[in-house]
């Protein structure tokens, strides 16, 4: 009876020893579960904070490109109208010439 006594109070050191390390495996499993918890949090906040930075530069993305098709419109319009002017210039210079040439031919004459 004594040796089954023995036995008994062994096994139950064991069984101590046993509950002692795995609440401790707990411990340190719930540990590292609250730390990746918490780095979620701070990941899903950061991506929060970058994508409204991201929704933010679109916006003024599109803006710009907007205003840089409504520049090239106008740069396109001014440049056509500036050849016309060019054009209708070098057509009255070429009449004022012949003009004075005649003008010239006549007085000569």
């Amino acid at each position: 009876m004594f040796e089954a006594a023995a036995r008994l109070q062994a096994h139950n050191q064991d069984m101590v020893k046993c509950l002692s390390q795995l609440r401790t495996q707990r411990q340190k499993l719930a540990d590292r579960v609250a730390t990746q918890q918490q780095e979620r949090l701070a990941l899903q906040t950061e991506i929060g904070n970058l994508q409204r930075q991201l929704d933010s530069l679109d916006e003024s993305l599109e803006q710009n490109r907007r205003k840089l098709h409504e520049q090239e419109a106008k740069l396109a319009d001014t440049e056509a109208g500036y050849s016309k002017v060019v054009d209708t210039m070098h057509i009255l210079l070429m009449s004022v010439k012949k003009d004075g040439e005649r003008e010239m031919k006549q007085e000569a004459t």
